[in-house]
């Protein structure tokens, strides 16, 4: 036994618990609940803030709510005014076709197709620039006769790939001209080496002076080691540019010398006085010529070797023209990079300039088919 009788023992184990109730005005259900703990996401209310029943729809109270619908709808309205969208596929063709077409004509025009094949350069060009004036113009009319913006897009871009079309062929025409032609030129001609350019041996033992009848196709010619460039001989002809000439001769050659090589450049001598300084000039090792092949520079270079026929009392009778070098192969490895470069070159810049006239287009479309204010 512990000390307490059977009835403290129930006692301890069985406690009477006593239940207070908090009044009416306390209770958690009367307070009041703070807005800013309220959630009613999901919760349908009017105009005026009110809750709706469960399973309504405030557009579908039978015209109860008309207004709302109405200021709703005006308000979807205002907001694709000030914010509309750009359908993607025009302004992609606005910024890479005529990206594209000015690749595509700079391409024909520029490299190897127009030196294999330069009548089906102007033929395909040609009828790139036709189709492009075609469209361009039933777009244009149809445009101007509409006036909205679903025929806007085909006359802007119809007419930006004209401007392409017409700068690629200008440009790939001008770097055919002045850069790759030369090359490609060169490439077909043939390369001698150990070339004396003043005396050649016959089979019977002659000595004669050496003859540019020889070397007619020369595109790159080495010449043996005694070659040099006879710099009292030199001439110029001015006709705007100065362009200027030296013999190439074998130093040892004293007599009975021919003068049909001449080393030769543009706006790199005086016009008075015999100072050549082409090229390399100064290179003691520069022993070889890479063929002048510019077909308007020839009738001057020649003029200038005329000149100094009379002068010095020398005669040339086939003068071939070269750019005096010590690694042609080299040179000529460099200007057909100067014109890949410059296809590279425009490639990105004609991107930016697409860019920005697609950019402009679209902007100013976007303002002249602006919806009109409700």
């Amino acid at each position: 036994m512990d000390g307490f009788g059977a009835g403290m023992q129930r006692f301890l184990e069985y406690p009477e618990v006593e239940t207070r109730f908090a009044p009416m005005d306390r209770r958690p259900e009367a307070l009041p609940f703070p807005e800013h703990k309220k959630d009613l996401r999901g919760v349908k209310v009017d105009a005026d803030g009110n809750r709706l029943p469960s399973g309504t729809d405030k557009l579908a109270l039978y015209g109860a709510l008309d207004d709302l619908r109405a200021t709703e709808l005006k308000e979807q309205k205002e907001k694709l005014r000030r914010r509309r969208r750009i359908n993607a596929i025009p302004a992609l063709l606005a910024l890479f076709l005529p990206w594209l077409a000015f690749l595509g004509t700079y391409y024909v025009a520029s490299f190897f197709l127009h030196y294999t094949a330069p009548f089906a350069t102007i033929a395909i060009n040609l009828c790139i620039l036709v189709a492009c004036c075609a469209v361009w113009r039933k777009a244009f009319t149809a445009w101007r006769k509409n006036e909205n913006e679903k025929d806007y897009y085909p006359a802007y871009v119809s007419a930006a790939c004209l401007i392409a079309v017409l700068l690629g062929w200008i440009l790939g025409d001008y770097n055919f001209w002045q850069l790759m032609q030369p090359c490609y030129n060169v490439d077909h001609l043939a390369s001698y080496n150990n070339v004396n350019p003043s005396t050649e041996t016959l089979r019977s033992g002659m000595v004669i002076p050496t003859r540019g009848k020889r070397y007619q196709d020369a595109g790159m010619v080495y010449f043996d080691h005694d070659t040099v460039l006879d710099f009292n001989k030199s001439m110029s002809f001015k006709n705007g540019d100065v362009f200027c000439v030296v013999p190439i001769v074998n130093k040892n050659c004293q007599k009975n010398c021919g003068y049909d090589f001449w080393a030769v450049g543009v706006n790199c001598c005086s016009e008075d006085i015999a100072d050549f300084r082409c090229g390399e000039f100064d290179n003691l090792a520069a022993k070889s010529g890479l063929r002048l092949t510019h077909d308007e520079q020839r009738p001057h270079f020649r003029m200038a070797v005329m000149e100094a026929e009379g002068v010095h009392q020398v005669i040339s009778t086939h003068p071939l023209f070269f750019y005096w070098l010590h690694d042609p192969v080299k040179e000529l490895s460099h200007m057909k990079k100067q014109g890949y470069k410059m296809y590279i070159v425009l490639m990105i810049v004609g991107f930016f300039i697409s860019a920005t006239a697609a950019y402009f287009g679209l902007k100013w479309a976007r303002e002249l088919f602006r919806p009109s204010t409700l």
